[in-house]
């Protein structure tokens, strides 16, 4: 088993979409300032610090970054799988006594529903960032987020990893039944088998077939009722598209601040033009 890394080793294209997340997650508790709570999810939260491969530097990971916005949440959920980075995060939050942040060990898609979930009041603002390093998330947890409130639905911004997983999955999905039923349980049901059995018949280039698939995902999220639905990407390596982030709201003022947050270049730590988020004085 590889010894797990700490401060985590990141891609540039990593350090990027944390720069997204940072300046949105700042303008999303200013935007819901007069909201007596605001809950903050975290599916993926690794240890909390990270070293971009290519330059050494050192930056924050999400934990970090949500935790830096002011005003604050009121309360933080952060789910990591590993162990020993849990440990890392939970270890640096007590440190900081920061109560209002918890860290939970396992698998968020147990963790969420059964843990999480039942703390936070179904009338108040709340935003989940979801982060696999591949297809890890069930859609079933998407689902228990996404009808937890009561009136306008949880927002969402989620890793969409279609040329970093999937494409790479479909190739021995009919061969290997653990496969299958990993994607089956990624999309919710078995539509992604008949969408790559027509673009297959159809000899769709791998672009269409992106495209095709991208759109499943975003119809899925549709059909949970959401009523803004938008995929940010592809975040590249070098010439390769990796993935899409796709962000869901009820909201049309977070749709707005999402669409002017991904419509700006952003640079990373040690890159010429690099500024950080800007945060309110205190």
């Amino acid at each position: 088993m590889t010894k797990l890394q700490i401060p985590s080793p990141v891609r540039k294209w990593t350090a990027l979409k944390l720069e997204y997340l940072d300046y949105y997650l700042q303008a999303y508790v200013i935007a819901t300032k007069q909201s007596r709570e605001k809950h903050y999810i975290d599916a993926f939260a690794g240890c909390g610090d990270c070293s971009i491969i290519e330059t050494g530097y050192q930056i924050e990971g999400s934990p970090w970054r949500a935790l830096s916005t002011i005003p604050s949440f009121t309360q933080y959920y952060f789910v990591e799988k590993e162990e020993d980075l849990a440990s890392h995060l939970r270890v640096k939050i007590f440190e900081k006594d920061l109560t209002h942040a918890h860290v939970y060990t396992g698998d968020c898609n147990e963790v969420i529903p059964r843990l999480i979930l039942p703390k936070i009041p179904k009338n108040v603002p709340s935003f989940t960032f979801l982060d696999p390093p591949g297809v890890q998330i069930n859609w079933q947890t998407v689902r228990s987020l996404a009808s937890h409130r009561t009136n306008m639905k949880m927002e969402l911004l989620i890793l969409y990893p279609y040329d970093m997983a999937i494409a790479r999955l479909f190739p021995i999905a009919l061969k290997n039944p653990a496969v299958y039923n990993t994607l089956t349980r990624f999309y919710g049901n078995e539509k992604w088998i008949e969408e790559l059995e027509d673009s297959l018949e159809a000899e769709e280039t791998a672009k269409q077939r992106r495209e095709r698939f991208i759109q499943l995902y975003l119809n899925n999220l549709k059909d949970l009722g959401y009523c803004h639905v938008e995929p940010y990407g592809p975040l590249y390596s070098g010439h390769r598209p990796l993935y899409y982030v796709i962000f869901a709201s009820d909201h049309a003022i977070g749709a707005k601040i999402m669409r002017d947050v991904w419509g700006k270049t952003r640079f990373i730590p040690g890159e010429l033009g690099y500024k950080p988020v800007r945060r309110p004085q205190v």
